[in-house]
Parts: structure tokens; sequence; C-alpha cells
């Protein structure tokens, strides 16, 4: 598959759905970029195991009620994790595909969160991941990452803006 050509596409197609206001799930997410690997990544159906990529589209609460940004910031680690626990012989690639809205993108780029590093990895850069990693996090966010938590890295991917205050970060999950 050609990661960066998947990525441009999948960040364009995605762009378009939010652009026209389409509604849009975590699961509409997953099969843009079922699509946009067919179309521009030479993927057959039969080749493609979705389990191994998990996406995460955290949106604004459709009740207007404040988002618990550090359970789903929390949740966001706990995704990689789970990854980086698949074991290379079934997966020897594992990718983390990140869609949000401007509330959690401004949480993980809050300087007093200590999450900016992760959030804008910079691409083929990789971020050593792992309990001591969040120590002196809060307990809010310990509780849900630490039972979760193993050595690992995730090395940054791509990044992208998709308009109507969505960002998208795809990350590669590595074992340590």
């Amino acid at each position: 598959m050609q990661t960066a050509q998947v990525l441009e596409h999948f960040s364009a197609m995605l762009r378009a759905r939010f652009t026209a206001g389409v509604f849009t799930t975590e699961d509409s997410v997953r099969y843009t970029f079922y699509s946009a690997a067919s179309l521009y990544g030479g993927i057959r159906h039969t080749e493609v195991v979705l389990e191994l990529i998990e996406f995460k589209y955290d949106r604004d609460n459709s009740g207007g009620s404040n988002q618990n940004r550090t359970r789903r910031a929390a949740s966001a680690l706990v995704d990689i994790f789970r990854l980086a626990k698949i074991p290379t012989e079934i997966a020897a690639q594992r990718y983390f595909i990140y869609v949000t809205d401007s509330e959690m993108a401004a949480y993980f780029k809050n300087p007093a969160n200590r999450l900016c590093e992760f959030f804008d990895l910079s691409a083929s850069r990789a971020l050593p991941l792992g309990a001591a990693a969040f120590l002196g996090f809060s307990q809010t966010f310990r509780d849900r990452v630490d039972p979760h938590a193993c050595e690992c890295q995730v090395k940054g991917m791509f990044a992208a803006d998709l308009g109507k205050d969505v960002s998208m970060r795809a990350f590669e999950v590595l074992t340590a």
C-alpha cells in the first residue's frame, strides 16, 4: 500500500464530507479510509484488515454538554496500546487514525496537558510511550491509561486540517 498517497486522498475525501456538512460517524471515517485504500492504494478487498487500523473520531456531544476531554484523550492512548499488543506475526504494520474536533485538538495542543508532542508528532519521528511516559498526569488520565499501557512507539505519518474545525492525525504504532 502506498500509505502517503492513501492518506492524502483519504484526508481530501474526509475534507469533502465535512465541507458538504455530511453527517459523519466513526464508521463513516473507517469506510472512507477503505474507499481511499481501494481506489488510490491498490488494495484489494482481500488484502485489508481494518481491525489492524484503529480509528477514533472525537466530536462534540450532540447534547451540547462539554466533553470529558481528559478521558477522551486517555481513550486515544488506550487504542494505541491495544494496537501495540498485537503480535507482529499477525500484523507487521498497525495504524492509528485520529479525527477530532477543535475542542479535543485544543486539549491535545495545550502545553498544560503534556500531550502536544504526541498530537503534533512530525512525520517520520517516533515517540516512545509506556506507563512511565504519563507519570505526573491527572489521576483520571492515569486510571484510564495505566491498565493498558505497554512499551511501544508511535511514529507520526500524516496531519491535516479537514475544515469545519476538524483535524486528522495518522500514526504508525511500533513495538518497543
